[in-house]
């Protein structure tokens, strides 16, 4: 009989084996792949280890930085989950170590005779699981990628908070200079405007050139409370990944524009897949996948543990002690297909954590080589804005001095000065995107993390 069924079990699970879904193929990454442009390099390759934005900015700017990632609520809810991920691993690691139990009892009967009985036991169990399948193996390792994964998403929420920062300290700045730029161009149109009248009063100008003026003023002064509440949304944006209330100041407020490293560390596509957290997560969760997968394989097959047990057991004086151990085997004969249709979903799962890197992978190098791209054409594009404001400034001094000989009417100095004050305005917008873009190329080349992860 006992031979019959070991019969029996051989062949289903011969024929478990021939339904055995196979691995997946791993993505497909090029490796050999090269950005369309070149990256402007560091002085030296020591950055490269380093958190890019403490290689984007120095001095106080960066001690602030990392002042404010530390109170960020969202950051520490993070490495929150990281510590439930450790505490998984040290679960998984546990289920593959012995167990010990120990129990005991007194008891005391009386029969109808008077007679009285008493009874004492205590024992002492024991059991060591045997990874004759490696089952056990492969959810250790799902659990300490997965741990990997959430230590790689806290670093990348870590970056996204510096990039997010640093985007609203130009933010900031920029409203600010912007303010205070339309504060210069408001008192130089206020001198301009009574000039005007005064030269109108003296019969010299035209009430049309009076009007004019006072629309171009009224313009300017239109502009002040956008630039005032666009200041104000930046320092509340600052605030708030900080986690502080509106009326506290972050520590990150500055009145110019920050200066921003234009240099990167020099790396190919390819090298983001280890310096990018965000890819070595969806890396740890294809590993972590794959050992699901191969643990779902591993539970076909029997499963062992090694017990023993001592009970000593007193009854009335009469002590007696008991050994005992045994290697248990389990083996599942018939299911429904339970544990293949276990093992095809997480086949499927495997697959798609694969896909899902490889379209992370391709997101990032194309987001870095369009932001490259867009850093070398906001350079090109300040050097001109250079020369038109050297041009928009002649143009007005030349009108200017036309007008106080009466060669020529108003009509050319007014449309010189918006000319101007339209440049040094755009002039600004221009720095502060090429701050925006350095910024989002710092954070999209990656980094590191000191120390190698969190």
């Amino acid at each position: 009989m006992f031979a019959r069924l070991i019969v029996i079990a051989a062949a289903c699970a011969a024929s478990a084996c021939g339904m055995t879904p196979s691995r997946p193929a791993d993505p497909a990454i090029d490796v050999d792949a090269r950005f369309s442009t070149a990256i402007p390099a560091v002085a030296g390759e020591e950055t490269a280890q380093r958190a890019w934005w403490r290689s984007a900015v120095a001095g106080p700017l960066a001690t602030a930085l990392d002042t404010t990632l530390q109170r960020s609520p969202a950051l520490r809810r993070a490495l929150a989950d990281v510590d439930t991920a450790r505490a998984e691993l040290r679960e998984a690691r546990s289920n593959r170590g012995p167990r010990l139990l120990a129990s005991a009892d007194a008891g005391l009967q009386k029969a109808s005779s008077d007679t009285r009985r008493s009874s004492r036991s205590a024992a002492v169990d024991g059991s060591l699981p045997i990874d004759a399948n490696g089952a056990l193996a492969d959810r250790e390792r799902a659990a300490r990628q997965t741990l990997a994964a959430a230590s790689a998403d806290a670093e990348q929420l870590r970056s996204d908070l510096a990039r997010d920062l640093l985007l609203a300290v130009v933010d900031l700045a920029e409203a600010r200079q912007r303010r205070a730029l339309l504060d210069r161009q408001t008192a130089s149109t206020d001198r301009q405007l009574q000039l005007v009248e005064l030269r109108f009063t003296q019969g010299l100008a035209s009430s049309v050139d009076v009007l004019q003026q006072r629309d171009q003023l009224a313009a300017l002064r239109q502009q002040v409370p956008l630039a005032e509440f666009d200041a104000l949304r930046a320092a509340n944006t600052l605030r708030r990944l900080g986690g502080l209330s509106p009326a506290t100041a972050s520590g990150l407020e500055r009145d110019t524009l920050p200066a921003l490293d234009p240099g990167y560390a020099t790396l190919r596509p390819r090298d983001l897949l280890q310096r990018r957290p965000a890819l070595r997560a969806a890396q740890s969760r294809l590993e972590a996948a794959d050992a699901r997968f191969a643990a779902a394989l591993a539970d076909r097959w029997p499963t062992l543990s090694l017990s023993a047990g001592v009970l000593t057991r007193t009854l009335s004086g009469d002590v007696t002690t008991l050994v005992d151990a045994a290697i248990d085997a389990a083996l599942t004969l018939f299911d429904s297909g339970n544990k293949i249709a276990i093992a095809e979903r997480r086949r499927a799962q495997l697959a798609a954590a694969g896909q899902q890197l490889l379209a992370d992978w391709v997101d990032s190098v194309i987001d870095a080589d369009t932001l490259l791209h867009e850093a070398n054409s906001l350079d090109r594009r300040l050097a001109l804005s250079a020369q038109r404001l050297e041009t928009a400034q002649a143009l007005l001094r030349a009108a200017q001095r036309r007008y106080e000989r009466g060669v020529s009417d108003y009509l050319p100095v007014l449309s010189a000065l918006t000319g101007l004050q339209q440049q040094q305005r755009d002039d600004l917008a221009l720095q502060a995107a090429l701050g925006r873009t350095r910024v989002r190329l710092h954070h999209a080349l990656g980094y590191v993390p000191d120390g190698g992860g969190t």
